[in-house]
C-alpha cells in the first residue's frame, strides 16, 4: 500500500489539496451567505422571512448528490441562454459547478445554525445594547455576531468537517478530487488499497482541521 501511495503521490498531493480547497472556500462563502439568511430566520418577519425559510428548506431538503446533478447537468440545458449572458464559462466547468452545489448546501445549514446561535443569546445583551443606545447594525456588528459566532463554532466546525467528507461526491461530475484521483487510479491498477490510501488521506484531513478548530474554540470560549 506504501508503493501504491508513492507511486501516484503528485496524484494524491494534488487530489488532496482539491479536496482541502474546495471544502474551505465552500464553507467561507457558504458563511458569508448564510449570515444575512440566518439573521433574517432569527429576526425578520413577512416576505423576507418567508424567502429565507424557503431557501434554508428547498436545500436542506435536497440530497447534495441531486444538487450536483441538477447544477452541472441541469443548467447544459439551457447551454445557449447562458453563453448568451456570458455565463456559460462557469456552468461548462465541473469544479465551478461543484462548487455552487456545495456552497448552497452548506450556507443552507450554517444559517440554521447562525439562527440558533443567535435566539440562545439572552435578552439582557439585547436590552443593554439598548440602553447604550446602539444602533441595530452597530449592536448586531459589535456585540451579537461575535457572541453569536463563539456560540455557533463547534456546530460550524463539524459542518466543516461533514463538507470535507461531502467533497466525495464530486467525482461523479468529474471532479478530480481525493476520491476522484482514487476512483481514476482504482481503474488503472485494480488495486482495493487505492481506498485505503484515501480513506487515510481523508482521516489526516479531518484531524487536523479538529485540531485547528479546538484551538480557534479556545480562544473565543469567553465570549460564549
Amino acid at each position: 500500500m506504501f508503493d501504491l501511495y508513492l507511486d501516484y503521490i503528485d496524484r494524491w498531493s494534488h487530489g488532496l489539496w482539491l479536496t482541502a480547497s474546495m471544502s474551505t472556500l465552500s464553507v467561507l462563502i457558504g458563511f458569508l451567505v448564510a449570515l444575512p439568511i440566518g439573521f433574517v430566520r432569527s429576526r425578520a418577519k413577512g416576505p423576507l422571512a418567508w424567502l429565507a425559510i424557503a431557501y434554508v428548506n428547498l436545500f436542506r431538503g435536497m440530497p447534495l448528490l441531486v444538487l450536483m446533478f441538477l447544477v452541472y447537468y441541469g443548467f447544459g440545458q439551457f447551454s445557449s441562454e447562458l453563453r448568451a449572458m456570458g455565463l456559460w464559462w462557469f456552468f461548462r466547468d465541473a469544479y465551478f459547478c461543484g462548487m455552487l452545489a456545495l456552497i448552497l448546501n452548506t450556507s443552507a445549514y450554517q444559517a440554521e445554525i447562525i439562527r440558533g446561535s443567535l435566539n440562545t443569546i439572552s435578552t439582557s445583551v439585547i436590552e443593554t445594547n439598548a440602553a447604550l443606545n446602539l444602533t441595530r447594525w452597530t449592536a448586531f456588528r459589535r456585540v451579537l455576531l461575535p457572541i453569536a459566532f463563539a456560540k455557533a463554532l463547534p456546530p460550524l466546525g463539524n459542518e466543516y468537517i461533514l463538507m470535507v467528507k461531502a467533497t466525495s461526491l464530486l467525482a461523479i461530475i468529474t471532479v478530480f478530487d481525493l476520491m476522484g484521483e482514487a476512483r481514476t487510479i482504482f481503474s488503472e491498477t485494480l488495486d482495493l488499497g487505492v481506498y485505503y490510501v484515501a480513506a487515510i488521506h481523508y482521516l489526516v484531513l479531518v484531524l487536523a482541521i479538529e485540531w485547528t478548530l479546538r484551538r480557534v474554540e479556545a480562544r473565543f470560549k469567553w465570549m460564549a
